[in-house]
């Protein structure tokens, strides 16, 4: 009967943290509302706001890159293989999916910088 007990407590757990971070992130997002970034920065730093967005934006973006990288990294040993040693074919893949950010700065939240998922 503890082991019931103790999945219900580490359920409420988890969906606390989880909505503890949806209000944080949703707090962040509307700075005119009294958010996070409320406040002034000058031209070359980035406001609080787009600090936080980018870290949130990081936990969603940068699994979904990874894993794409992973299997574009695989497809493109595979083409090499299937094509019997085509370079260009397997840099075509391999540049594609492993070039890229991994990562989402506040520039890019800003927009005065590209994300880049695929690689150029």
């Amino acid at each position: 009967m503890k082991r019931g007990n103790d999945r219900v407590k580490s359920n409420f757990r988890l969906r606390s943290a989880t909505w503890m971070a949806v209000v944080f992130f949703a707090v962040a997002a509307f700075a005119p509302l009294g958010g996070v970034g409320v406040g002034t920065a000058s031209a070359e730093e980035a406001t609080t706001q787009n600090k936080v967005l980018a870290v949130g934006a990081s936990c969603f973006y940068l699994p979904a890159k990874a894993f794409y990288a992973v299997f574009g990294a695989a497809t493109a040993g595979l083409a090499y293989g299937f094509t019997f040693g085509d370079e260009q074919m397997a840099n075509k893949i391999w540049e594609a999916s492993v070039e890229g950010s991994y990562i989402v700065t506040p520039a890019m939240i800003e927009g005065s910088e590209p994300v880049r998922f695929k690689g150029p």
